[in-house]
């Protein structure tokens, strides 16, 4: 992907202009911390310790035999703290919205996970947050 937001000539980027300047900044930061020793230290930590990476992969035994061929092993990441990946995102999301100085995030969600995980993760760093849910037909 180019720096324009290209796969080649497919792509672009179409955003209204008053929130242009949030992803600017919004990727200057990503830009400062995706490398940075201290940030990735933090992320891991609270990877492990807050949402209890790493979840072990689990032999199905039965469903392979029914199936008769490959091996199938399932990633439980039920376990992860909250019951799903959603988590491993958003604490990065957090991470970051911290160190560019949000005191509030926003979330959308489908089904519900995404929203609760957002709202979890800004709770144990003291933010606020609001969860936007569409309804019925959205």
């Amino acid at each position: 992907m180019t720096t324009k937001g290209y796969f080649g000539q497919f792509g672009g980027s179409f955003v209204p202009e008053p929130i242009q300047a949030l992803l600017d900044e919004l990727e200057v930061t990503f830009d400062k911390y995706k490398d940075d020793p201290e940030f990735l230290a933090e992320f891991r930590h609270y990877l492990k310790d807050y949402s209890g990476r790493e979840t072990p992969l689990y032999f199905a035994e039965s469903l392979t035999d029914h199936l008769g061929g490959a091996k199938i092993y399932l990633k439980r990441e039920d376990l992860n703290h909250l019951g799903s990946h959603k988590l491993n995102n958003v604490l990065g999301q957090i991470l970051l919205a911290k160190r560019m100085g949000k005191k509030r995030v926003i979330a959308e969600t489908g089904a519900g996970q995404h929203g609760v995980a957002t709202a979890a993760a800004a709770a144990k760093f003291g933010m606020a947050c609001d969860v936007y849910m569409g309804g019925r037909g959205c």
